[in-house]
């Protein structure tokens, strides 16, 4: 599962003296980036493809705070997918005290980039993302997990 590390820096630190609630999606942000990457579904991808993909809905759920100077590992997984549609689960770990500190997911859509428009994946991309779901489907989901409403996609059929 890819992991990242980022360290809670004095800008993500609010009035209440912990890590602003915005900082959480920039931190799953670049772990989604750095994932991507690692799928061959980043930048690289895009300029080939003309091809990416945009966030239909995200959902953050918080459990204990994360403070300045904590070091944070961001776990990603593919969840679920469809032909059209990606689940990501992110897990936002305290590095150094070992606990889970969020959850986050995001159902992302796959878009033709000009004009933007919903597709279908390309079958090596679908491919690629199933082999990765296969191996994360043996690492159990948090029970905390499943906070998205339109994440049923293995039951509900993308629209043509």
């Amino acid at each position: 599962m890819p992991r990242s590390y980022l360290t809670v820096g004095p800008d993500w630190i609010d009035g209440n003296d912990h890590m602003n609630a915005c900082y959480y999606l920039l931190a799953v942000k670049n772990a989604a980036l750095e994932a991507h990457d690692l799928w061959d579904y980043g930048v690289a991808f895009r300029e080939r493809t003309g091809e990416s993909n945009f966030v239909l809905e995200s959902h953050i759920r918080h459990f204990r705070e994360l403070k300045l100077g904590t070091r944070l590992l961001v776990t990603t997984r593919v969840a679920d997918l469809d032909d059209k549609r990606l689940h990501l689960a992110f897990e936002i770990h305290d590095a150094d005290r070992d606990f889970l500190a969020a959850i986050a997911e995001f159902v992302t859509i796959h878009v033709r980039m000009a004009p933007p428009s919903a597709k279908p994946m390309p079958d090596d991309l679908r491919a690629r993302l199933a082999a990765v779901k296969a191996v994360h489907d043996g690492i159990p989901l948090p029970p905390q997990a499943g906070g998205c409403h339109a994440l049923n996609i293995h039951r509900r059929p993308a629209r043509q």
